[in-house]
């Protein structure tokens, strides 16, 4: 059986749709504090200010419920030839063997036959349909057989083998990290009875190890009711991701490019090394960071050590001030997998940020800074239903400390004054991607988002909420509309087909591509996105709306390859200001995103 997942670790989605996209490294900042940036900024959009997110890496989204073709136990023994014209009366039936299900349980079974004259294949139907019911329950391996025996005063036996795995075998070349797989597996050795929610869990944990991808086969054990799991594990070494926009804002950049690389599971405990690095092709915005990941523990426990540098130094007419801003970014994440299955997923996370930011101006004048101490908790969750959806959800609550020199309320340098640098802050998220109709032509697919920030302190400018982007409020570039407490959503109609080669023969194409012989995938999608913002500071414009609504393309050249087109309507054209000329109402935006 082949077991298939998305890793928590950070795997490389296709085009149907990006959950986590990368921030640009510029937000507003109000610089008008002195009268020459404010006589110079006054026709502008605001000038950026330095927010790195804590986790520059290739677009994720929470772990989906894992492809998971289920191990099948044994057949029950079917009735012997003559069964049905040999008859006999039952006073009892023992269930022996049986250690999952009580007397009660299995009662509206085996009722039905006590007292009555029937043939002797009941009992070997009965015996397959408590065989059924564990199987239903995920008992996979649970054999129940009728043996052998003499009924002479109408007192039967059923035998239950309560099937177990006894040992697990690693097979494939991968490294050290096999030892990280047979930890995970192990803990399946033993467990009688076996359920398939158990071995489900192990294993997509073993696929969720960085670059790891596992086939688990099951053969007889040699001991009664025992099995052996065979793991047979490939690893790839390395991938690249390379992503390309238009999406930023014109005086940082409007084309991005992010490229990252990783390294997977060179040692025992199924590490990763993350090199990244965004640019807008010039120096106005610049961020490299590095990341260092690994498993710990039997139960999927992993941790992330991070840390980055940027710079913002952007054109006219904010380069004549000078402007020049840094940031450094460091961290440790935790997570733990609480559920790990196919159909639903739980985890729990918490982490430790460092944030640094500076900004100066010209002759060495030291414009703004602040140090930002946070401790984040959260929960993700995914869970795959029975009609034909996914729906994604998470909660994360963010508290400032004041340690290791954090920069304390009321300090004249903070690049908002006023904010709060031990805020507490609250955030939500929630998504359903629900399939309306699928054929072998097409698939129409909605997808409806909502995201929500709430805080009564005033924030940070780096710890407001984001509107903008790929994802929530398309038409605006990340960070365009910022607020302390915020609230936005989507909904986005999907079309999924393929434009046929005219060159390839389905029936005539190998069995490897023929999900791609049939022509170019393309996904042809229209939205409607809202967006809503509020400030605490008074100085500030208290109330922002962002709408857009438009339509676009996505296609999959390959395996390696996804090109998208957008074409945006904004109806909230001054959110840059009263001052700040108005956005043109239509945008139109491109990614090229390339997986290797």
């Amino acid at each position: 059986m082949s077991w298939r997942s998305s890793s928590s670790s950070g795997s490389l989605m296709g085009c149907g749709r990006v959950i986590a996209s990368v921030t640009t490294l510029a937000t507003a900042l109000a610089l008008a504090a002195t009268g020459v940036l404010r006589d110079t900024l006054a026709q502008t959009p605001q000038p950026p200010v330095l927010q790195a997110p804590p986790q520059l890496a290739p677009p994720t989204r929470p772990p989906e419920p894992g492809t998971i073709s289920a191990p099948s136990g044994p057949a029950a023994p079917g009735a012997p030839p003559g069964a049905e014209s040999v008859t006999l009366t039952p006073v009892d039936i023992q269930v022996e063997g049986n250690t999952v299900y009580s007397r009660a349980d299995l009662d509206t079974l085996v009722r039905p036959l006590i007292g009555r004259q029937i043939p002797a294949s009941e009992i070997f139907k009965l015996a397959e349909a408590i065989q059924r019911k564990y199987r239903d329950d995920g008992y996979f391996l649970a054999t129940v057989s009728v043996p052998a025996q003499r009924v002479a005063d109408g007192r039967l036996r059923v035998v239950v083998t309560e099937g177990y795995i006894s040992n697990v075998l690693i097979e494939g070349d991968v490294g050290p990290v096999s030892e990280k797989a047979k930890e995970y597996l192990d803990n399946v050795v033993g467990k009688k009875p076996i359920n398939i929610s158990d071995l489900e869990r192990y294993l997509l944990l073993t696929q969720d190890l960085p670059g790891v991808k596992v086939k688990a086969v099951m053969r007889p054990g040699r001991e009664p009711g025992s099995s052996e799991l065979i793991a047979q594990l490939t690893r790839e070494w390395w991938d690249l991701f390379n992503q390309t926009d238009n999406r930023g804002a014109s005086f940082t950049g409007e084309q991005h490019n992010l490229i990252s690389a990783g390294f997977n599971s060179f040692t025992s405990i199924g590490d990763r090394i993350e090199l990244s690095y965004f640019t807008t092709f010039n120096s106005e915005n610049n961020f490299v960071q590095a990341a260092y990941s690994g498993h710990i523990g039997p139960e999927g426990t992993r941790f992330r050590l991070y840390g980055g540098f940027g710079r913002v130094k952007p054109g006219d007419p904010i380069s004549q001030t000078g402007y020049l801003g840094q940031v450094a970014i460091a961290g440790l994440q935790a997570f733990h997998p609480i559920i790990r299955s196919r159909r639903l997923n739980i985890s729990v996370s918490g982490s430790f940020d460092y944030y640094h930011s500076v900004v100066d101006v010209s002759g060495g004048v030291r414009l703004s800074s602040i140090d930002l101490r946070s401790l984040r908790a959260g929960v993700d969750a995914s869970y795959h239903d029975p009609f034909n959806g996914v729906t994604y959800g998470s909660a994360r609550l963010s508290k400032g400390i004041s340690v290791l020199g954090a920069s304390k309320a009321g300090e004249q340098q903070l690049p908002r004054q006023g904010a709060e640098p031990s805020y507490f802050k609250v955030n939500g998220d929630v998504s359903r991607l629900q399939g309306l109709y699928s054929d072998e032509d097409f698939t129409l697919n909605l997808f409806v988002s909502g995201a929500a920030q709430f805080t009564n302190n005033m924030l940070p400018p780096s710890e407001k909420y984001f509107i903008g982007g790929e994802r929530l409020g398309r038409g605006y570039y990340a960070g365009q509309v910022t607020g302390d407490r915020a609230i936005a959503a989507s909904i986005e109609l999907q079309l999924s087909f393929a434009v046929p080669f005219s060159d390839v023969q389905p029936s005539s194409a190998p069995s490897s591509v023929a999900g791609r012989a049939r022509g170019l995938p393309l996904q042809l999608y229209a939205f409607y996105d809202y967006g809503k913002a509020w400030n605490l500071a008074t100085f500030e414009t208290q109330v922002i709306v962002a709408r857009s609504y438009g339509f676009g393309v996505r296609a999959n050249v390959g395996d390696t390859l996804t090109v998208e087109a957008e074409a945006v309507r904004r109806l909230d054209l001054n959110v840059d200001g009263a001052t700040a000329p108005r956005l043109k109402p239509w945008g139109a935006y491109f990614r090229a995103t390339t997986r290797f």
